[in-house]
């Protein structure tokens, strides 16, 4: 039962403040939803019991009707939150899940202490992913929209009403499965982590890892690029759920993706050595064809690497396919080399005798001449103190 309210300015005041917490969307405050009793209450009881009543009674349009009514013209009294709740029951009931859902939403942002909070979040669960299931949206009865596209939408709501409810790692986890069925792979990959990042004992955090790698080997697989990067990133965080999470029923499928990423990213590989090839870089192409005999020893790729190399060496020389410095060194500029590296190092003993490491010139390279750079005090001629005088002729 309402009770009065003393002045007709004090029923204006909380009249104008619940309809604006109405308006922006904001949770009740106890005081706005239980008002003191005013000359409506009756009709408002009255209201709601004849919704109720439909509802026992078996007629669940008129109930629908009748609670939908009461609602909007009665929100603040004290049946509104379960009148909301039945009202999503029974919407949900006849199958209209995305109103429902909208109904569970109302119940869970404008009466966010109603007992039925837990209930209701576990029935937005289930509508989610019924829509990520391929349920399809429709309007007047024709379907409409992308429903990949209304799970991710309902499985965001359904975080942000309960980001720490017990039901929220599994929709985060659906909601990287919604952005995979729309072709985004790297918002899904975001998603996965965050139930890592947010739910790190989660039931689900073995499955957010494997799908993470299981991603970007899709990713890596897509791309027909010189791009190794994302095969890589799969092949990684495969290894690490093998490590993390060896039991799990998921390690199988881990193990046989690994081996085939060898063999993609010996393909891939081969592939980049190819274009090398073709470009006439061929030491780059060489090292190429290595990495391919090394990641997959023993194979049919790593023959026909290993063939390609010797057809070039046949063609080319060694010198063409030799990595390292572009010229060979000759015997005298090797000599000269190594003299200079053992008279530094020499220099550098604490028991050196010698002149100073930067007078060591050998006698094959002449004295420069030129301006040299100053690296000591002593290297500054003092400027003389008298002024020289101007010559005469």
């Amino acid at each position: 039962m309402f009770r009065g309210i003393g002045t007709l300015s004090a029923r204006r005041a909380l009249t104008t403040t619940t309809i604006l917490a109405l308006c922006l969307g904001a949770p009740l405050s106890a005081s706005a939803q239980n008002p003191a009793p005013t000359a409506d209450s009756a009709a408002a009881t009255d209201l709601y019991l004849a919704a109720r009543t439909a509802d026992e009674g078996g007629n669940a349009n008129a109930a629908i009707e009748g609670y939908r009514a009461a609602l909007k013209k009665y929100p603040l009294a004290p049946e509104a939150s379960t009148a909301q709740y039945r009202l999503a029951e029974l919407l949900e009931a006849q199958g209209d899940l995305s109103r429902a859902f909208n109904a569970y939403q109302a119940l869970l942002t404008r009466y966010p202490d109603t007992p039925n909070f837990e209930r209701a979040v576990a029935a937005q669960v289930a509508i989610a992913n019924k829509y990520l299931q391929g349920r399809q949206q429709k309007v007047l009865g024709v379907n409409v929209g992308n429903s990949a596209k209304r799970a991710q939408e309902m499985y965001t709501n359904i975080l942000s009403n309960a980001p720490f409810s017990k039901y929220a790692p599994v929709a985060q986890f659906n909601l990287g499965l919604s952005y995979e069925k729309q072709s985004q792979p790297f918002e899904a990959i975001k998603a996965y982590q965050k139930v890592l990042d947010t739910y790190p004992n989660s039931d689900v955090d073995d499955d957010a890892l494997y799908q993470i790698a299981y991603v970007y080997l899709r990713i890596g697989l897509a791309q027909k690029s010189q791009d190794l990067s994302s095969l890589i990133q799969a092949r990684n965080t495969f290894e690490d759920f093998l490590i993390e999470y060896p039991n799990s029923e998921k390690a199988p499928q881990a193990k046989e993706n690994l081996a085939r990423l060898g063999g993609e990213e010996a393909d891939d590989v081969f592939r980049i050595a190819k274009f090398y090839e073709f470009s006439k870089d061929l030491k780059s192409s060489v090292i190429y064809y290595n990495d391919v005999i090394r990641r997959q020893p023993g194979t049919k790729q790593a023959e026909l690497a290993k063939s390609r190399i010797e057809e070039l060496r046949s063609q080319y020389g060694d010198d063409a396919l030799r990595t390292g410095p572009e010229k060979a060194e000759t015997g005298e500029k090797a000599r000269l080399r190594r003299r200079l590296q053992a008279q530094v190092e020499t220099s550098s003993l604490s028991d050196y005798a010698g002149p100073p490491k930067r007078d060591i010139v050998p006698d094959e390279l002449p004295v420069q001449s030129g301006p040299q750079m100053r690296t000591n005090v002593d290297d500054v001629k003092p400027l003389p103190a008298v002024e020289p005088g101007l010559p005469t002729e």
